[in-house]
């Protein structure tokens, strides 16, 4: 933390240094280059000789319009505007500024009778605080009939992901990246999509390009580290939550993304510590109430952990984690009879867990309930169809290339039986390397392939596992012949092998 606020006092104090043309060139190189933290120290110190520059207060107004600070933003603008309505871009700016502050009405009034794409994006925005979807998709619509921009483009494409309509924030997704390919709003929605069809690998592309392109933006850091959370890489997640907090210490993202880093290394005095002092303020089905009620249990605060999850169960029946969390305080806290009952209908389901039944059986034992045995029996030997329901669920989520729902399905095949499925094996070896975890990938690929050596699709697998990593090309280039030898006519075979032909020359 002590780095981050040396950061900015240094660029202060450089920028006192340096004359207002040079501070100028620096602000302007600063905003060119997305810095707009840079840019805005640089800018007020510009200002402060050169108080009457409309060209450099308006760089700054749109510079901290760029930092999502509305307040400074209006000040600025008022400045500009001199006791009068803002008109022309100025009042597209001023308006954008009233959205940051939350003032919808304010928005729409500075827009007035204004027209063209921006103006309907921003009355679209506006409609959105205003809670009313149906207007917004109207002044969305009148966006892109306007031509649209990138940011038009890429915010109706967040509306579509709201509602479920994934083909049309594709879509208008598209035109964002056509219009600005490397445009900030751009690269978040593309990254939001990934993340929506599981491609956690490409997701975390988008959101590492925009926080490169643009090193103050808030939500590509967070973008990042949540990726890098589902991902399972705890070390890099923790340094990108770092930087956000270092960034906006107090942001309800950033203390989540500290939450669910801590959770991951099982750190639950830290989650209780970050979350208990925002726990009023969390909505009753918030994630964060899960994380924050397995803190408590963890550290053995029963009761506390208890009052925390039964509205969840309550409220959202089917949460199947909060669920086994209850069961699992009520149990700790002497309740075997209650624990059972939060947990039978889970238990008594065909598509029953390991652990919900070893749970359940746990309880029943301790409440003299005779369903205990037949528990205890499923699950050492879970249902095959809770097997045959992953394995389903895994190859529906390998076709849509989710790759995450692919490995989550996968793993649990794999943890409820033998370890041995050759198919669930190739296929968790595949979605791992689709989400980029190589050493994860060559494992299962290996297993799979001491499991059915003679099968073209796990050969195939085997190799394009090993070509990628780059670890050994001449055993991935000679697995993949022999894939190509097996099944001659698969055109994937053959595609992998001609790529690393091709990179062996």
């Amino acid at each position: 933390m002590k780095k981050a606020l040396f950061l900015p006092l240094l660029l202060a104090v450089s920028a006192c240094s340096d004359s207002p043309e040079e501070s100028l060139a620096k602000a302007r190189a600063g905003y060119a280059a997305n810095d707009f933290a840079a840019a805005r120290i640089h800018l007020a110190s510009y200002l402060a000789a050169r108080p009457g520059d409309r060209d450099a207060m308006l760089l700054q107004a749109r510079t901290l319009l760029a930092l999502g600070d509305g307040d400074g933003a209006q000040a600025m603008l008022e400045k500009l505007a001199a006791g009068r309505p803002p008109e022309g871009d100025l009042a597209e700016l001023a308006a954008e500024a009233a959205l940051l502050r939350g003032v919808p009405d304010a928005a729409l009034q500075l827009l007035g009778p204004r027209q063209g794409a921006e103006a309907e994006r921003l009355r679209a925005i506006a409609a959105l605080q205003k809670k009313d979807p149906k207007r917004a998709q109207g002044h969305f619509e009148a966006a892109i009939d306007a031509g649209g921009n990138a940011r038009a483009f890429a915010d109706y494409a967040r509306f579509h992901l709201m509602n479920g309509a994934v083909a049309e924030a594709e879509a208008m997704a598209a035109r964002a990246a056509k219009a600005d390919p490397d445009g900030l709003d751009t690269l978040l929605v593309q990254g939001q999509l990934a993340v929506r069809r599981g491609d956690l690998n490409g997701a975390l592309g988008f959101y590492q390009r925009a926080a490169k392109r643009y090193p103050g933006s808030l939500a590509a850091v967070t973008g990042q580290a949540a990726v890098l959370g589902d991902l399972g890489r705890t070390d890099e997640m923790q340094a990108a939550v770092d930087r956000a907090a270092a960034m906006a210490p107090r942001d309800r993202t950033v203390i989540f993304l500290s939450a669910r880093a801590a959770a991951g290394r099982k750190d639950w005095n830290k989650v209780r510590a970050t979350l208990q002092p925002v726990e009023a303020a969390i909505p009753q089905n918030d994630p964060l109430r899960l994380i924050y009620a397995e803190a408590l249990l963890r550290l053995g605060q029963n009761e506390l952990a208890i009052a925390q999850l039964r509205p969840i169960v309550r409220t959202v029946p089917g949460n199947r984690d909060a669920m086994l969390l209850l069961a699992e305080a009520m149990l700790a806290g002497g309740d075997a009879r209650g624990a059972l009952g939060v947990l039978r209908p889970v238990a008594d389901h065909p598509a029953a867990r390991r652990e919900e039944l070893a749970l359940a059986a746990k309880a029943a034992r301790a409440a003299g309930d005779p369903a205990a045995d037949r528990y205890a029996a499923a699950a050492k030997a879970p249902p095959a169809q809770a097997a045959a329901r992953d394995m389903v669920d895994g190859d529906a989520a390998m076709k849509a290339g989710n790759w995450a729902g692919a490995a989550e399905a996968y793993g649990r095949v794999l943890a409820v039986t033998d370890g041995r499925n050759y198919i669930a094996l190739n296929n968790m070896a595949y979605a791992q390397l689709m989400l980029g975890n190589t050493d994860a990938a060559l494992d299962y690929s290996r297993r799979a392939l001491k499991e059915a050596p003679n099968n073209a699709s796990v050969v195939d697998t085997a190799g394009w596992v090993l070509f990628k990593s780059g670890k050994d090309p001449q055993e991935a280039r000679r697995l993949l012949q022999r894939a190509a030898q097996l099944a001659p006519g698969n055109p994937a075979n053959r595609a992998h092998l001609a790529e690393a032909e091709r990179a062996g020359k």
